[in-house]
């Protein structure tokens, strides 16, 4: 038995954590919740992605379900995958590196899914670096866009200082201050 729960010849190579990338990046969350069996699309589902960890999960511990996830894949990136399948791993990390910075989401999805459908350890190692390039970018992303739209920010909190009569180790604060924090 496969790591994956999949026979021998499972549809991808990759781990739960590129795969779910991989759907992220491709699929809508309406396409994710259909593949999963469900009705998908909900916003609350969308917030907590929960469509997608049901998916996930479906799909490493039941081959016929990883059969249809990976069908809906090559359907969807079929134009953008096509230049990468059969291409070496080090053709593939050429290629992200050229375009890590600005690669666009079905782009990206595209060669984690051909790199994923190909066997190979080095594959794995080069799937996990992307993965971790894409978790960086959306993150410098989601602090660029707090930054630029004037995010609300934690105050900071009061500092103790000595008042007049309190020793050395009795800073603390008074009540009119506490009095004010409670905005």
């Amino acid at each position: 038995m496969c790591p994956h729960g999949l026979d021998d010849a499972r549809p991808w190579h990759c781990s739960p954590r590129v795969l779910r990338l991989i759907v992220a990046l491709a699929l809508s969350c309406e396409e994710t919740g259909s593949v999963a069996g469900g009705e998908g699309g909900n916003e609350e589902e969308e917030r907590s992605g929960e469509a997608l960890r049901v998916l996930i999960d479906r799909v490493t511990t039941n081959a016929r379900a990883a059969r249809r996830l990976a069908g809906v894949l090559d359907a969807a990136l079929l134009n953008e995958a096509c230049g990468y399948y059969g291409l070496c791993v080090s053709e593939l990390a050429s290629r992200w590196a050229s375009v890590r910075a600005a690669a666009p989401a079905r782009e990206a999805a595209a060669l984690l899914w051909a790199s994923a459908r190909a066997p190979g350890s080095p594959m794995r190692l080069l799937e996990e670096r992307i993965a971790d390039d894409l978790e960086v970018r959306a993150l410098r992303t989601m602090a660029t866009t707090a930054r630029t739209a004037d995010a609300l920010r934690w105050p900071s909190p009061p500092r103790l200082t000595r008042r007049a009569g309190q020793g050395r180790g009795e800073r603390r604060l008074s009540a009119g201050s506490l009095a004010g924090r409670g905005r």
